[in-house]
């Protein structure tokens, strides 16, 4: 009884793999995307890279956000629902007379 079931099973598997329209079957198909890696995975690709162009960009990014990005955090921490100088303005009252925002160092 055993071998039948063994038999149908192996038979279904078989019958199976030859419809499929991956030919390699499903325990093919395990081992090259478990252990070797989905064919995907190994394409070449190739990039158009040119290393010249960062030194541009900064510049431009210095320009346009100040050194290490101060203006850009501070327009960030602005907002961007058009209340941006209402909150500049309550910023600078809070901030007055502080050194850098803290109160540490104060006498």
């Amino acid at each position: 009884m055993n071998k039948l079931i063994l038999l149908s099973l192996s038979m279904l598997l078989l019958y199976r793999q030859s419809e499929a329209q991956n030919p390699v079957g499903p325990i093919g198909n395990f081992l090259r995307t478990n252990f070797v890696g989905h064919p995907v995975v190994h394409g070449k690709t190739s990039w158009i890279f040119d290393p010249d162009v960062s030194l541009k960009r900064r510049r431009q990014f210095i320009e346009l956000h100040g050194d290490k990005g101060e203006k850009l955090i501070e327009r960030l921490g602005l907002g961007i629902d058009g209340r941006d100088l209402e909150r500049l303005q309550q910023q600078r009252q809070r901030d007055e007379g502080h050194l850098g925002g803290l109160n540490f160092y104060l006498p």
